[in-house]
């Protein structure tokens, strides 16, 4: 059963999400390792003690936000492993879905990479392993999806795990290109037409 959350619950939300916000933005634009607290609580305009209220550490912050845009991935591919219908269909929603979400979370998709890449510079080892854990289960989606390919008849029989993976490789190296030049490279299309070789190789 829904209920409507009390006022103070409703503020506190808005805090920390105030505070996710700027630390957000920062990050995008100088980085987690040159941004300070100083500069999340100017941005948020709430004060060291409200930052730590909310959260422990700028480390936190940078996971939370890392939390937020893979949970929202692997929601997304979890539900489309989940849904009944023809394999072929799910993955080309899935496709566009994935692209709809990176077109409007760009900041929060900048933050992913700079926190990826730095990530056993940046978080302690109980923040690594929760990382390393939505990848994982990112891999897994995936690979259930394309076994139910495989029963349904619409693959060949092939190694699911493996095929994962490139797809994970194939689609981060095409993140990494849009990031660096948005003017000049779509996405969304170079991620329906790469996924859509891809696919067409192990269909029947």
């Amino acid at each position: 059963m829904n209920m409507k959350p009390k006022g103070s619950l409703n503020k506190k939300n808005d805090i920390e999400q105030t505070i996710k916000r700027a630390a957000l933005a920062l990050f995008a634009e100088k980085g987690f390792h040159a941004t300070t607290t100083r500069d999340i609580t100017e941005g948020a305009g709430v004060s060291k003690g409200s930052l730590y209220w909310y959260f422990r550490s700028k480390e936190d912050i940078a996971f939370s936000l890392s939390s937020d845009m893979l949970n929202d991935f692997l929601k997304m591919l979890e539900h489309a492993r989940d849904e009944r219908g023809d394999v072929l269909e799910k993955i080309d929603r899935l496709i566009k879905k994935v692209a709809e979400l990176y077109y409007k979370e760009v900041e929060y998709l900048r933050v992913l990479w700079k926190v990826r890449f730095d990530r056993d510079y940046i978080f302690r080892k109980e923040y690594t392993e929760k990382v390393a854990n939505y990848y994982t289960r990112i891999r897994q989606a995936i690979e259930s999806i394309m076994e139910q390919g495989v029963r349904s008849g619409a693959f060949r029989p092939h190694d699911t795990k493996q095929m994962a993976l490139i797809l994970m490789g194939i689609s981060e190296g095409l993140e990494i290109e849009w990031l660096e030049n948005m003017e000049d490279f779509s996405f969304s299309d170079a991620l329906i037409k790469t996924v859509g070789a891809i696919i067409a190789s192990v269909k029947k």
